[in-house]
């Protein structure tokens, strides 16, 4: 039993430093070679990442390896700390996701969200935001796609509100009527026909971000959960191969053999 613990835990770290070496050298590739501003704004997260992936991976491999019990002790001390933190992360996702109001069809509300995501969505983060949009050509290739098969960002961000009355030449170019729009909203005059432009402005294309990070935040709490798991496997595992570095400790010491 002691064996298999010690391979598992071996096991899960190798795996662990693989994965830290992989999100510094895509960090490092970001960084020397340049990239999308959505792309950028990853860099420092994957560093951090990384790095601590690959430190806590080493110590609990020289750990192991080495029989250090004072190496342990410190890999231990790291785990609690991570696990404490993304047991806290969790609840943050939880609370904020919980605040959302998705509208699956035509977003156009930004005060059904929290203020939070509201608060990250709207303002000076909107630029970056839009930009990422832009590279991601996000509003491409959409003739072909039924609007009913839409994103919430391809439903927000690449054509005018249903509600503006705007006659539809193809996805994503639309003619105001002579009359003018149906309502009166800011959104209905935003809307531009140029590729760069289209609704990236409105605040229909901020709600459907809104919606999809929503989405992605239910997700990545998921995963979090998931990651906690793991996590808490590795620190029991952790405990398990320092007490038997211990006993072995004893068994070579007072050995006859030795």
């Amino acid at each position: 039993m002691a064996r298999l613990s010690s391979f598992v835990f071996i096991g899960l770290n190798c795996f662990s430093l693989l994965l830290g070496f992989v999100a510094v050298s895509y960090a490092a590739y970001i960084q020397f070679n340049g990239g999308t501003v959505c792309q950028k704004a990853l860099e420092v997260p994957l560093l951090i990442t990384g790095l601590v992936l690959v430190v806590v991976s080493f110590l609990g491999l020289i750990g192991s390896f080495c029989r250090a019990n004072s190496v342990m002790f410190l890999y231990l001390l790291m785990m609690l700390f991570l696990l404490v933190g993304l047991m806290v992360f969790s609840i943050f996702v939880l609370v904020v996701t919980n605040k959302v109001v998705v509208r699956k069809v035509s977003p156009n509300r930004l005060q059904d969200c929290s203020q939070w995501l509201e608060n990250h969505v709207d303002g000076r983060n909107w630029e970056q935001i839009k930009s990422c949009l832009i590279d991601a050509k996000a509003c491409n290739n959409l003739n072909d796609v039924d609007i009913q098969y839409w994103s919430l960002i391809q439903s927000g961000c690449c054509k005018p509100p249903m509600y503006c009355g705007l006659e539809a030449k193809n996805a994503t170019f639309w003619v105001m009527p002579k009359r003018g729009p149906e309502v009166p909203d800011s959104d209905c005059t935003t809307f531009s026909n140029q590729q760069q432009t289209l609704c990236y402005d409105c605040k229909s294309c901020k709600a459907g971000v809104l919606g999809e990070v929503w989405q992605k935040w239910r997700l990545l709490g998921v995963f979090n959960l998931c990651v906690v798991a793991i996590v808490s496997m590795m620190f029991a595992i952790g405990c398990c191969v320092k007490k038997n570095n211990r006993y072995d400790y004893k068994y070579v010491s007072y050995s006859p053999y030795y």
